[in-house]
């Protein structure tokens, strides 16, 4: 084989390589949302498409979790995020939290219902007394935590939880 064989093999197959990474960067970029994507475009765990039922049980690696600041704490809503994270939680949003929710001190938890599974799961990471707001709101992915300037970290908590009602999973 003649150098410009050679030349001309490895320039094709060069380009062949670079064709077939183009198409499948395309699909990845292209291909319609999972189904388990929920109506405002964010990616829920697997039951959220489901929801939860009564006597399932709902795991952090289940649960995204958005959070919002609504103190003063330079980067406290971040950090709350990334021990949720530590915990097996999806990420949900993090930004400051808008006015209306009053004033929060501590820790307080949003979901549709106060008994939802999947915020019953995450109020439980702030300790027994986190209060779980029912709000038809939705600040951001998942179930929304809002953070106050006396927060002072998570506790010993489960992962997982037995629903005692129907709920979100999300």
């Amino acid at each position: 084989m003649g150098r410009r064989a050679l030349t001309a093999t490895t320039l094709t197959v060069l380009v062949a390589l670079l064709v077939v990474a183009a198409l499948y960067g395309w699909r990845a970029l292209s291909s319609p949302e999972d189904t388990t994507t929920a109506a405002h475009g964010h990616q829920h765990g697997k039951k959220c498409a489901h929801g939860l039922k009564k006597g399932d049980v709902v795991r952090s690696s289940e649960v995204r979790v958005s959070v919002f600041n609504a103190g003063s704490r330079s980067g406290l809503a971040g950090q709350t995020q990334d021990r949720l994270a530590a915990r097996g939680f999806l990420r949900g949003d993090v930004g400051n939290a808008p006015a209306g929710f009053g004033t929060v001190l501590k820790v307080r938890v949003l979901a549709r219902k106060v008994d939802d599974p999947a915020a019953r799961l995450v109020a439980r990471q702030f300790g027994l007394r986190t209060v779980i707001q029912a709000t038809k709101q939705d600040l951001g992915p998942g179930v929304d935590v809002i953070v106050g300037n006396d927060y002072t970290g998570l506790v010993k908590a489960p992962q997982q939880l037995k629903a005692t009602s129907n709920g979100s999973g999300c």
